[in-house]
Formats: structure tokens, C-alpha cells, sequence
């Protein structure tokens, strides 16, 4: 009796509207994470020269104040 229970929601879920908007909330929500991770992994490599970059000045100007 469960596993037929189980089978009814899967076919709502499939066939209904309230699967098709879960559906596309999870689309949205994966391209988001997508873009994210792109996004990021562009960026990382200048994000670390202008944060090594600062580090080094700020080390430079504290040194050179004691």
C-alpha cells in the first residue's frame, strides 16, 4: 500500500503544476550554483594578486613605521 502511495505522488509530482514549478525552481537554483562557481573561478586568480598585492604594501608600510 506504501509503495503505491508512492507511485501517486511521483505522478502528481510529474504530472501536476506543483512538480512542474518544483522542477523549475531546481533548474534556477542549479544555474545559479553553476554561474556561481564560474563566476568565481574567473575571478579567483585576480581576487589573489590584488589580496597578495595588498598584503605585501601593508607589510611594507607597518616595517617601515617601527
Amino acid at each position: 500500500m506504501t509503495i503505491f502511495r508512492g507511485h501517486l505522488a511521483k505522478a502528481r509530482l510529474l504530472h501536476g503544476d506543483e512538480g512542474l514549478v518544483t522542477l523549475e525552481w531546481v533548474a534556477v537554483a542549479a544555474a545559479v550554483i553553476i554561474l556561481g562557481v564560474g563566476v568565481v573561478s574567473i575571478i579567483k586568480p585576480s581576487v589573489t594578486t590584488a589580496a597578495s598585492s595588498v598584503g605585501s604594501n601593508l607589510v611594507t608600510s607597518v616595517d617601515s613605521n617601527s
